[in-house]
């Protein structure tokens, strides 16, 4: 699976659902039990009040055995700062629910991935860590397993120049807008997401949202904008049924639709985990970030999100125009 699967709109699911194809193909030796944890600290950045931070840590702890996934239930899950503060993350009972968002197809009874692991969740609605904070993972099962990992959170970003009120703006019907922030350091790698709505249905007949992700591997000097939706429609144009769709979303967001937004930073670990060519002809990752009893990622992320709407202006008091446009 690639950099989409839903990966920073859902993210309580975010990193288990993008991980979670690819730890099947962990090799787990001559029918050995392999631990598996994948885990992620995000911190979410009011773009309207940048001072704002919400935290969400979500780690998935699973058990590989002959290409199939299965849950460790009671597994011990902490994460601890450099500052001394940690927390401890709470079983779910609903690990499809509350940390994956594969399609049922592939998590169904009968899909190839079967059971998926024990989610552990924490949220709360101020920062726990501090962005550009070390943070160390530690996981412990019922059979006395452990597994740990470290991350340096990216620091904290928001968009320049934009203008937005509760959390929503607005573009011209057939326009863009051109995402601006300043250079990010410890981000190794930008997520953008979209799910756009209210789409016409001869470019859209799907009851669903559009949902389109892109990802941009580079140090975060490199990376400092992206242009939506234009510079989101990487893996849209899948077939000639598409088309259509990609032409227009390359000119500008149509009249009537919204999109919920999303950029995130995400540190060296989840980078490496997520990039191209991540796992070799055997099945191994090539940089895992969580060690011991097992194997697994330990990645942190800071994002922002934004509601953006095509449409003009309903009268004095409405939200704003996002800024000028793509080409500003």
């Amino acid at each position: 699976m690639g950099a989409g699967a839903r990966f920073l709109l859902m993210l309580p699911a975010m990193a288990v659902g993008a991980a979670g194809c690819d730890l099947t193909d962990v090799r787990t030796g001559s029918g050995q039990k392999m631990l598996v944890a994948s885990a992620t600290v995000v911190l979410t950045v009011d773009p309207g009040e940048p001072s704002r931070i919400s935290t969400r840590a979500v780690a998935l702890v699973s058990e590989a055995y002959q290409q199939v996934l299965s849950e460790v239930p009671g597994a011990s899950v902490r994460i601890t700062g450099a500052s001394g503060r940690s927390v401890s993350l709470l079983e779910e009972e609903d690990p499809l629910g509350a940390c994956t968002v594969l399609p049922e197809d592939l998590y169904g009874t009968d899909g190839p991935l079967g059971p998926v692991g024990s989610c552990h969740t924490a949220t709360a609605a101020s920062s726990l860590f501090a962005p550009g904070e070390e943070l160390t993972l530690a996981v412990t099962t019922p059979d006395g397993s452990v597994l740990e990992g470290t991350s340096r959170m990216p620091d904290a970003f928001a968009p320049q120049g934009l203008s937005v009120e509760g959390g929503r703006c607005r573009v011209e019907p057939g326009t863009g807008y051109r995402f601006v922030w300043p250079p990010v350091d410890g981000a190794w790698a930008h997520v953008g997401e979209a799910e756009i709505t209210g789409l016409s249905p001869g470019l859209w007949s799907s009851s669903d949202p559009l949902y389109l992700p892109v990802t941009v591997l580079g140090r975060g000097r490199d990376v400092t904008d992206m242009v939506f939706p234009a510079d989101f429609l990487l893996e849209l144009l899948s077939g000639v049924d598409n088309v259509e769709l990609h032409r227009t979303l390359d000119a500008g967001l149509p009249g009537g639709a919204r999109a919920e937004v999303t950029i995130a930073a995400l540190d060296r670990n989840w980078a490496n985990w997520i990039r191209e060519g991540r796992l070799n002809i055997n099945g191994e990752t090539v940089i895992p970030s969580v060690f011991g009893d097992g194997t697994g990622m330990f990645g942190t992320a800071v994002r922002w999100k934004v509601s953006v709407e095509s449409r003009a202006a309903e009268g004095a008091g409405d939200v704003p125009l996002c800024g000028p446009g793509a080409a500003g």
